[in-house]
């Protein structure tokens, strides 16, 4: 009977003993890569429906999220990326914009002119590349990084003043997995110099980038952005408590590098002293560019 048992319990040791290998493999450091990673992952035109609630108690804050109507509108977005890999480190440089606009001239009355999207974000990161994971989920890298970003609009909104906002981040990063493209978990803290007396804020921030690819011409992305605020110094009527960022399209490759997607949009602000947040969905279609000039993996393959 114990032989018996002994026997049954081998296939469970040499199972635990191929795992624990593949746990240390995953270990080592992410040598896939090195030097220069440089793109354009897009520059798109979306053609939307949005749809705005709820932004009469939010119409003093500096987010354009909620400065239109829910109307049919016209936006166009760019992201661009070129970062740099070493051995045992990462650093990210992005910009991302997005601006959208709906002018219409009504046959008797005023010019309607109303601003749905303006943003620019510049940021860099430094990431520390601790682990490589290349059985779970794909595979993935991990480590902690650092985070400073700036973020302003490309035109001044009539009775605001420029969005000029300060952003540092630190936290734990997973990255560069096959389906796991980004997720980090972090705490910021924010210059606002939107107003003539600078405010400060402190919060927790998560968001999650995934990518599934169905074959080589069509993939589906999904972004999910989250940022809770502890502590700020906002009057009340500015005072923010959370804000949420959701973004799905499924892209389809058309003609080189370029694809068409349809997608789906949601963001939410909820102020501290508001009871209802403000939302604005958005559902369309993106004529999407991308192309990649420098890519990493090519490099460490030459070399």
């Amino acid at each position: 009977m114990r032989f018996l048992l002994f026997l049954l319990l081998i296939p469970l040791f040499l199972n635990a003993s191929i795992k624990i290998k593949k746990d240390v493999a995953d270990l080592d450091i992410d040598t896939t890569r090195s030097g220069w990673d440089i793109a354009i992952d897009r520059i798109s035109l979306n053609l939307s429906s949005t749809s705005i609630q709820n932004q009469t108690n939010y119409e003093k804050f500096s987010n354009t999220h909620f400065k239109g109507d829910s109307q049919i509108v016209a936006e166009s977005s760019l992201l661009f990326h070129s970062n740099y890999y070493a051995k045992h480190f990462v650093i990210f440089n992005t910009i991302f914009s997005e601006y959208g606009r709906n002018i219409i001239y009504p046959t008797d009355g005023k010019k309607i002119d109303n601003t749905t999207l303006d943003r620019i974000i510049i940021s860099s990161d430094y990431t520390q590349k601790i682990w490589d994971f290349q059985h779970l989920w794909g595979g993935f890298d991990m480590g902690p990084y650092a985070q400073i970003s700036y973020q302003t609009q490309f035109i001044k909104q009539s009775g605001f003043n420029r969005t000029q906002i300060l952003r540092f981040n630190t936290g734990l990063k997973l990255f560069d997995g096959k389906y796991l493209k980004n997720f980090y978990i972090s705490l910021f803290g924010e210059e606002d110099f939107t107003y003539k007396n600078p405010r400060q804020s402190f919060g927790f921030n998560t968001g999650i980038n995934l990518q599934y690819n169905f074959n080589p011409n069509v993939k589906l992305v999904n972004y999910l952005n989250f940022k809770q605020y502890f502590l700020n110094n906002y009057p009340l009527q500015l005072s923010p408590e959370l804000e949420l960022e959701w973004n799905i399209r499924a892209e389809s490759a058309i003609f080189k590098h370029f694809s068409i997607a349809p997608f789906f949009s949601f963001y939410l602000l909820k102020g501290k002293y508001f009871e209802k947040p403000a939302t604005n969905i958005m559902l369309g279609i993106s004529l999407i560019y991308g192309q990649t000039f420098i890519d990493s993996k090519a490099q460490k393959q030459e070399e």
